[in-house]
């Protein structure tokens, strides 16, 4: 457990007991080397999911995506990143989850979905990873909305998006920000190849702390605004 403990950042300790961080050492041992494993265990505001899997750019955007195939969502959330002893990061994060009509928690049949479809979107991640790169064709790239994770451990709040560039692109997300009551501090637009690149350093109207339901809808509410040629 001590050796878990050093690999982690220094906040994490704060929040758990000791029998909690012995809990988590041993969930992020049995990941061996799955892409990603996940576990249910004992947290500070009831039971949550520990989600371990190699860090990525991305991630919590796979997370949530996994989520909402299986109609959950992020009631509050923890994500902390690892560095191993082979020299690897590993995010460690946990997730107090929520089903659509509110009741709170999963059981071990929706863990084993949520898991089996998040292990699917990374394996595709990895996949086109590994893919040389090729020119641009005429189909339209993938679209993505997701928060850079690297920014979220530091305390700010990056939207990142991903889209084929079409006209009122921009309008649309910052129209979609708006209604979540969000204020663009800084952003920067970007195209290449007929994709815009667009990050948006993002925090909240009502000086509060922008939870990780409200990053949820936020990432939900600007890619439904996008125009639905950029969706995809």
């Amino acid at each position: 457990m001590t050796e878990f403990l050093e690999t982690m950042p220094v906040g994490y300790s704060q929040f758990f007991t000791t029998s909690e961080v012995a809990d988590h050492a041993r969930v992020v041992a049995r990941r061996g080397s799955h892409l990603v494993h996940a576990e249910i265990c004992a947290g500070p505001s009831g039971e949550q999911v520990c989600v371990v899997a190699e860090d990525r750019p991305g991630l919590l955007a796979l997370v949530t995506d996994a989520l909402l195939v299986h109609g959950l969502s992020i009631r509050n959330a923890k994500v902390y990143c690892r560095k191993r002893a082979d020299g690897l990061s590993e995010a460690v994060d946990f997730f107090q989850l929520q089903h659509s009509k509110g009741e709170v928690g999963i059981g071990g049949a929706e863990l084993a979905a949520f898991l089996q479809t998040l292990s699917e979107l990374v394996a595709e991640e990895v996949l086109a990873a590994s893919r040389p790169s090729v020119a641009p064709t005429s189909s339209s790239p993938t679209t993505r909305v997701y928060f850079d994770l690297e920014a979220l451990r530091r305390g700010e709040v990056t939207l990142l998006v991903q889209a084929p560039d079409t006209e009122g692109l921009l309008n649309a997300i910052t129209n979609a920000l708006h209604a979540q009551n969000v204020h663009i501090r800084a952003s920067e637009i970007r195209t290449e190849n007929g994709v815009a690149h667009d990050r948006f350093d993002l925090v909240s109207n009502d000086a509060q702390v922008l939870s990780a339901v409200r990053l949820c809808d936020i990432q939900q509410a600007v890619h439904a605004g996008l125009p639905k040629v950029a969706r995809r």
